[in-house]
């Protein structure tokens, strides 16, 4: 009786009133981890994240929403180039301080494209070193447009106020350009020769040594087993990087290497349901292992 209640209540209270949705969702990681330095010790991590997305239209059709995410536990970073960066001060000294709420983003969108408002959470489209507070969004035919401000302004660092993205797309050609207020700016032009391979060269304006770097890619994929050439140009090191990868049934395993001496080796298995099974490698001998969970 209770039950019914309150369900004819909410009913009659929402009369009228459009429809919107709320939807909730989480994510969970669990494991131990070595980040490959002298003396270093096995250490354990765990965090868990929730995150309420909400969404609505309005009587003109404007689609409205805005997230809310709930973050606890430790700080880690599994991607598998970047294992050196976990250590027990990172992870443990400031426990107490690894919990985070946060109002994702806040957005409408129509056919002129998608507003997105975020403080300090919306990443510049050139060089996510630098964070923004407002993004738009559209496509117009086979063009996309990605531009992202800073809504204070004066930052004191270059690429803090706005940047630019225009990618478009046809015929199995992509050309994609990106720039900020820094006055730095990369080029890419990507073919997809045919379903196994595809070719790509990127020009970035200051990412070499001393200045640009040019990078020429080759990727191929068939059948689970994924390859992928990488030659750059106005570097000293890391002028070749070669990739390799198999998956199949669930199990995913991926190796690196390159001029530098850097060796990467990553393996998953997905157990279904939002779990997985994952461990990584590399030449230092850090690691971790571990199992992530979606909800």
């Amino acid at each position: 009786m209770k039950n019914l209640l309150i369900a004819t209540t909410a009913l009659v209270a929402t009369a009228g009133v459009a429809a919107a949705d709320v939807s909730l969702s989480g994510a969970a990681n669990v494991g131990v981890l070595n980040n490959g330095d002298a003396g270093s010790i096995t250490l354990m991590y765990n965090n868990v994240t929730v995150t309420a997305a909400m969404s609505g239209e309005t009587d003109s059709g404007l689609t409205f929403g805005a997230s809310l995410s709930f973050r606890a536990g430790h700080d880690v970073d599994l991607d598998v180039g970047d294992l050196a960066d976990n250590n027990q001060d990172y992870l443990y000294e400031f426990e107490d301080e690894h919990m985070a709420t946060s109002l994702g983003n806040i957005y409408v969108s129509g056919d002129f494209g998608k507003l997105t408002f975020d403080a300090n959470g919306v990443d510049n489209a050139h060089n996510d070193s630098f964070s923004h507070d407002v993004m738009y969004t559209g496509t117009f035919g086979a063009l996309a447009v990605t531009a992202t401000a800073n809504v204070e302004g004066g930052s004191t660092s270059d690429g803090g106020d706005f940047s630019l993205k225009v990618v478009y797309s046809a015929d199995g050609v992509t050309a994609t350009a990106a720039t900020d207020d820094g006055g730095e700016y990369d080029a890419t032009l990507a073919y997809v020769v045919n379903d196994m391979l595809t070719a790509s060269v990127n020009y970035d304006s200051n990412g070499g040594d001393t200045g640009a770097e040019t990078a020429v890619k080759v990727a191929y994929a068939n059948d689970g087993i994924t390859a992928a050439l990488t030659l750059k140009d106005g570097v000293a090191v890391n002028q070749w990087a070669l990739a390799l990868g198999y998956a199949a049934n669930g199990f995913a395993v991926n190796v690196a290497v390159d001029d530098a001496g850097s060796e990467d080796l990553s393996a998953s298995y997905d157990l279904g349901g939002g779990m997985s099974i994952n461990a990584a490698t590399n030449e230092t001998g850090a690691f971790f292992v571990g199992s992530k969970m979606t909800f």
